[in-house]
């Protein structure tokens, strides 16, 4: 069995940016549109993107996350072991991204106002799931050529891959800010001061037949090991367990 590696963000913001990052790759591996189940959870994952990014603004966020990106590879582009061509490569992206956004209105306006996808939207936001009863222009949609929904649809994602592009490297810089070091957890019990992380990443092995539950904030956070259990659903971990943290 592989290792597991499970992200627990310390803040809003960036459990904002990892449930946009899982939409995005969702939407991604999805857009072939093979067949009528895909072409369902297709817009499923498509209308709850855009539903989070039009209740969070994240495009202030993005713009002061990539100017502190820029900031601290200026800073470590004056030490004498960091690859001057690597960073110069995260740099020019850093600035490159971060003028887009500033020119950029908002991101989803396209999207939002998209003759076919409002009503499809709202349909697809009642309880119950979704029938071609309700939407025929759904079910016209799915019988034209593959290649002209395809098209179709990977011009909406274009309109978000700015958004993408930027979300994917705060998110990464955030991840190499920390290396994994291996802890244990004492009766499958950890907790230690935030010092204000915005994220925890957590490697364990599979085989060892347990999952961690995170709970904390920017100042303190505790990690506990449970264990699927028959009777009661799931149970605490009862002996101490290693794995590997990075606070990032």
């Amino acid at each position: 069995m592989s290792d597991i590696i499970y992200e627990h963000p310390l803040n809003e913001k960036i459990r904002t940016y990892l449930r946009l990052e899982f939409l995005l790759q969702q939407v991604q591996c999805l857009l072939t549109l093979a067949d009528e189940s895909q072409q369902q959870s297709f817009f499923t994952s498509l209308f709850a993107l855009i539903e989070v990014m039009d209740r969070n603004d994240v495009r202030p966020d993005l713009i002061k996350d990539m100017e502190r990106c820029e900031s601290q590879l200026v800073l470590w582009s004056q030490h004498p072991s960091v690859s001057d061509s690597k960073l110069q490569t995260l740099l020019q992206a850093a600035v490159r991204m971060q003028s887009e956004l500033l020119r950029s209105g908002k991101l989803l306006a396209g999207l939002k106002d998209d003759n076919f996808l409002a009503p499809l939207r709202q349909r697809f936001s009642f309880p119950g799931g979704c029938c071609y009863f309700d939407m025929p222009q759904l079910q016209y949609w799915f019988h034209l050529p593959m290649a002209e929904r395809q098209t179709q649809a990977q011009g909406w994602l274009n309109q978000v891959e700015l958004a993408s592009q930027a979300i994917s490297y705060v998110l990464n810089f955030i991840r190499e800010r920390s290396q994994f070091q291996s802890v244990v957890a004492d009766n499958g019990f950890y907790q230690q001061n935030a010092e204000q992380y915005e994220m925890l990443r957590i490697k364990y092995q599979a085989y060892q037949g347990i999952y961690p539950t995170v709970s904390g904030n920017k100042y303190r956070y505790a990690i506990r090991f449970m264990q699927l259990d028959a009777d009661s659903a799931r149970s605490a971990a009862a002996t101490s367990q290693e794995f590997q943290l990075a606070c990032c």
